[in-house]
């Protein structure tokens, strides 16, 4: 009995320690800037927005947080390289500090008379690793301000920030991979509380997903969905690159195996035929012969690699070439036909309408 009470309390221990850790690695997670706090779930903003992206499907749902993000968000490319410029800076600024310390102390040992030259030699070394960082920042703000007219102090603070504060990124629509995932995340869990939400990394990459009748699938910035198995056939990630789920009631962020979520078997070869058929179903086209008819060629940048057969995706892809389709002012009632080529990794949906009378 006293082995059983000790078993026990050893694993109520583990436990404990358990969720402490996750807690610690949630709020870390948080800071690095993908990961949304309980305040920015909780925002009035982000709680109107999920309610009008709400739909009565999971495909209609998931696919309108996407749109609205493609149509509302722009990527922050200014933003993206400061912090890992500035690291590799400091990186290369420490390694010269300190080859260049190397070869100071060999001349000394030659020659000691040249000591007095030491504290010349790391003022000067201060000097240039101060200088050239002013100067970075310098262009990156003058880069950002002209670019996007933001103020001045406030594009440098945010641009410097791991995690944009979500009023922030709804108020300025602009972000990078993380800003994007820490939004997905909050509309997630305010429209499926319940829901198994995730984060997959790649290399200098972060996306959201959630699981939707046992298969993970990936919100990435813009239309389509993606399944996990083509997510990571695109981003290519590192043994290292880790998958986490995210419980914002219990306040936990827990790695989980990856493996769990790929599927082994081989992949179907793409059927561009089928695949325009379905297109045409989900758009609701009817299909007719018009030797008046004229051509508009949309590309799917990686679609071969990206694509495969699931009715989420479908939907989701449909949407995408709706949005293409009514870009170039052009109606789904002109249209006549699609047919989709591949060329290497890349899809062209050929599409095919009548001219306006």
């Amino acid at each position: 009995m006293m082995k059983i009470n000790i078993k026990q309390k050893l694993i109520a221990i583990v436990t404990a320690l358990r969720g402490i850790s996750s807690r610690v690695y949630y709020r870390f997670s948080c800071f690095q800037g993908y990961c949304p706090t309980s305040d920015e779930i909780e925002n009035s903003k982000i709680k109107s927005l999920a309610s009008r992206l709400k739909a009565d499907s999971y495909r209609e749902t998931l696919t309108n947080i996407l749109e609205w993000q493609e149509r509302n968000i722009v990527f922050w490319t200014e933003r993206h390289p400061i912090v890992t410029v500035l690291s590799y800076a400091s990186r290369i600024s420490l390694l010269t500090f300190g080859i260049g310390l190397v070869v100071f102390f060999f001349i000394i040992i030659l020659n000691i008379e040249l000591l007095w030259l030491l504290p010349w030699f790391i003022v000067i070394w201060f000097v240039m690793l101060v200088s050239s960082i002013a100067t970075t920042l310098a262009i990156m703000v003058w880069i950002i301000h002209g670019n996007r007219k933001i103020p001045v102090m406030e594009g440098l603070i945010n641009a410097l920030r791991p995690s944009i504060p979500i009023n922030a990124l709804l108020e300025k629509k602009l972000g990078v991979c993380r800003d994007y995932a820490k939004l997905t995340a909050c509309l997630l869990s305010n429209i499926y509380p319940n829901g198994e939400i995730y984060f997959a990394h790649a290399p200098n990459h972060t996306a959201t997903g959630i699981i939707i009748e046992s298969k993970l699938y990936m919100l990435d910035q813009r239309l389509p969905i993606l399944t996990i198995d083509r997510w990571n056939d695109y981003r290519k990630p590192r043994k290292s690159d880790k998958i986490e789920r995210f419980d914002f009631i219990k306040k936990t962020l827990q790695k989980a195996d990856k493996k769990t979520f790929l599927q082994t078997k081989n992949r179907s070869e793409l059927n561009t035929e089928n695949l325009a058929k379905r297109m045409t179903e989900l758009l609701n086209i009817k299909e007719q012969t018009d030797d008046k008819a004229i051509s508009l060629e949309i590309l799917w940048k990686n679609g071969a690699i990206l694509y495969e057969e699931n009715e989420m995706v479908d939907y989701s892809l449909a949407r995408w070439l709706e949005t293409k389709i009514s870009s170039e002012l052009i109606r789904i009632n002109q249209i006549t036909k699609i047919e989709i080529s591949r060329h290497k990794d890349d899809l062209t949906f050929q599409i095919r309408f009548r001219q306006n009378k």
